[in-house]
């Protein structure tokens, strides 16, 4: 099998390349989360956790 990458070749592209991804492991993430059925309080602790490892990895 022969697999031929396509890369995005300016940066406009590649920047509307990330935000489209961020877009989609965002709307992923939330829709994991309704599933769980937790409480108001339980989805903002764990929503809290996600924004500050977030943080973290971009800190580093």
């Amino acid at each position: 099998m022969k697999i031929i990458p396509h890369y995005p070749k300016t940066a406009d592209i590649q920047k509307r390349l990330c935000s489209n991804l961020a877009e989609f492991y965002a709307t992923t993430a939330i829709e994991r989360i309704q599933k769980m059925n937790l409480s108001e309080e339980d989805t903002k602790r764990l929503i809290t956790m996600i924004c500050d490892k977030i943080e973290v990895n971009n800190n580093t």
